[in-house]
């Protein structure tokens, strides 16, 4: 065990911060290595992780093409900005009601 006693507050604030952002670190380089184990196993058996766990590429790109929502408002001060309608609204189109404006003024026609 670690006598921490010493430390100042400062100090140990520093250390939580440190820690935390290690704990972080060594999760995702744990993950990384049980991927590459489990990519191994599963390749001296003939197949792949998307064969095994039933995920491949085709199904993701239909499952974000069917997911897309095609856009339903649109910000008049820069067009490039659209929104859904699904979700948060997106902080322009709350500036825009704060106006006393409605949203069906921002409808893609």
């Amino acid at each position: 065990m670690i006598d921490l006693s010493p430390l100042s507050y400062s100090q140990l604030v520093e250390l939580k911060k440190n820690l935390e952002v290690e704990i972080v670190r060594r999760k995702e380089s744990e993950k990384q290595n049980l991927i590459a184990e489990l990519q191994n196993l599963v390749a001296s058996k003939g197949f792949s992780l998307s064969d095994v766990l039933g995920t491949s590429s085709d199904k993701k790109a239909a499952k974000k093409a069917a997911s897309t929502a095609k856009a339903q408002f649109r910000n008049p001060a820069d067009p490039e900005q659209t929104w859904t309608g699904r979700g948060r609204k997106p902080q322009w189109a709350i500036e825009f009601l704060a106006t006393g404006r409605s949203l069906e003024e921002l409808r893609i026609a």
